[in-house]
């Protein structure tokens, strides 16, 4: 059961702010979402009595920090009981560590490239400054609309070699801890180390150790070697260095090691500088879109309190036993923008919701149309029905070449050749049963020995190059696309008018009315956007022109 917060909703423990909402317990404290006199939002964090004074020393080290990568602490506070309250930016979005549950097998490449450069930046300012953070983890990363901001400071302390007394003690998560922490290192490197975790994490949606134990866990970093054959190949050397045992052989940096993993990316070809972040279109559609005034709150610390091992304790030797693996993973730099499950997901809803939109579509058709028999207006909504279906997996298709469309417009042409084949049996023509009435105009189908007259063939073939051609030459794709620049353009419905229009001297005209073969593809195209999913297009570069490099 969750423990209450101390304060409700519309309380004022500390002056000039109202609480709003309490979005987080930790070991050192609790977090709200408040309000001050003048209408800015922050997040407020009470210190628990008993642990305020390890808090209040991490927290001094970087009230006066300021880079785009860190959470930025506004104030240190004292309410009329005495309490502590530390100040700071309320972050709109989700921490890495739900992003990486909700991909298990790892994240986008893209977004891998961009948010560890991101991390590697807020790292390295906090190692220019002389601090060193001592609790990086997932759990402490947070996104907000695509970009990367490290918070909680509490165990964060200045740059030293191995210092005795208070500080002697390794403190921080265990599935993030050096090994050199347990003599009571805080230099650069402990944070080095738990950069490569992280990266590895964000490649496989695994930690490299794991156990029953804190304990079990910490041992392991002490004496076991990563398994870097979950990885991805180009990673394996990048993580094998930055996880080093003996901390001199580690990057020396945090530019370096985010150097190496740029290098990775761009084949050794060194750029004049670390790159700014250019969030992938991917990146974005992992975090919330929020409506404006409506804050997420953060997510709940992790169930993972930070462990604190008291100098000279003795360490429990466990077996070594090394966690199960996943599948293995192909040797390209990073994963797939979705993961199979994703698309099957994101496809299988777009063709649920189809129906209803091309319903929708149909209706105002008809009325434009004035009376239209029910069976006409049935079959457009079953063509427009299983064209969209039709389409849409189309898109979902990985794309091989995107400069050599002619694949996908062979297999257009054959679902184009199915909706005309169809289009022609829900109209009442079908292929004759036996032979017994043929006449001598009829043609002998082949294989079958069937007859059938010549107009009825040359009908059926209108339907077939009709829809065969229409659906070949436009653009589904794009209509389609994941990363369009909007979910429903004009510019497709356009096109589909068009084509659809220009071709109708294939149309079997005395068969059916014209409209019928033009409605389908006009509204299939609707259809086929709106049902599709969409995340939106990448943003520019100059719109985060505004990222530091660190």
């Amino acid at each position: 059961m969750a423990t209450k917060f101390t304060y409700r909703s519309g309380q004022r423990p500390l002056d000039g702010f109202t609480l709003k909402r309490g979005v987080g317990q930790g070991a050192f404290g609790e977090v709200y979402f408040a309000v001050s006199d003048g209408g800015k939002e922050v997040a407020l964090k009470l210190l628990l009595r008993g642990h305020t004074d390890a808090e209040l020393r991490g927290v001094t080290h970087c009230i006066n920090l300021k880079h785009p990568n860190l959470v930025h602490l506004f104030d240190l506070r004292t309410d009329a009981r005495g309490d502590r309250w530390v100040v700071m930016e309320y972050v709109f979005g989700e921490s890495l560590a739900h992003v990486i549950n909700k991909h298990p097998t790892g994240l986008p490449t893209q977004v891998i490239r961009e948010w560890f450069a991101a991390l590697c930046r807020g790292v390295s300012y906090l190692h220019n400054q002389g601090v060193v953070h001592r609790d990086l983890k997932p759990g402490n990363i947070f996104i907000e609309h695509g970009h990367l901001k490290i918070g909680d400071y509490g165990l964060s302390r200045r740059i030293s070699g191995s210092e005795a007394g208070d500080l002697s003690r390794g403190v921080g998560t265990p599935y993030y801890m050096a090994p050199e922490i347990k003599n009571g290192n805080y230099t650069a490197s402990i944070d080095i180390y738990a950069c490569g975790i992280i990266l590895y994490e964000m490649v496989s949606g695994l930690r490299p150790f794991n156990g029953e134990t804190p304990y079990e866990v910490l041992i392991k970093h002490i004496t076991e070697t990563p398994d870097l054959t979950k990885l991805p190949a180009p990673y394996r050397e990048v993580i094998r260095r930055a996880l080093e045992k003996d901390p001199a052989k580690r990057y020396a940096t945090a530019v370096e090691l985010a150097r190496a993993v740029e290098e990775m990316f761009t084949g050794g070809r060194r750029e004049a500088a670390l790159p700014t972040a250019s969030l992938a279109d991917a990146a974005v559609s992992m975090t919330p879109q929020l409506p404006r005034g409506r804050p997420v709150p953060p997510p709940t610390p992790s169930k993972t309190e930070p462990l604190e091992i008291p100098s000279g304790a003795a360490v429990p030797v466990a077996s070594p036993a090394r966690a199960a693996a996943p599948q293995e993973r192909a040797g390209v730099p990073g994963p797939l923008t979705h993961t199979a499950r994703d698309r099957l997901t994101e496809l299988a809803g777009g063709l649920a919701l189809a129906p209803l939109i091309t319903a929708a579509c149909t209706a105002p058709w008809a009325v434009f149309q004035g009376p239209v028999p029910w069976t006409l207006l049935g079959r457009v909504f079953l063509l427009s029905t299983v064209l969209a279906w039709a389409v849409m997996v189309i898109g979902r298709l990985p794309k091989k070449n995107e400069h050599n469309p002619w694949g996908r417009r062979a297999i257009q042409l054959v679902v184009g050749l199915c909706i005309g084949a169809l289009a022609f049996w829900l109209d009442g023509w079908a292929l004759p049963t036996g032979t017994a009435s043929a006449s001598t105009g009829d043609i002998v189908l082949p294989f079958t020995g069937q007859r059938i007259s010549q107009s009825t063939l040359t009908i059926g073939m209108k339907y077939l190059i009709y829809f065969g051609v229409t659906v070949a030459v436009f653009r589904w794709w794009t209509a389609t696309d994941h990363n369009r620049r909007e979910r429903v353009r004009f510019t497709p419905i356009i096109a589909a008018t068009f084509w659809s229009a220009i071709f109708l001297f294939l149309w079997p005209w005395e068969a059916a009315p014209a409209m019928t073969g033009v409605s389908v593809l006009v509204i299939a195209t609707v259809t086929a956007q709106v049902a599709s999913p969409w995340a939106g297009p990448p943003p520019s570069l100059r719109s985060r022109a505004y990222y530091s490099r660190g």
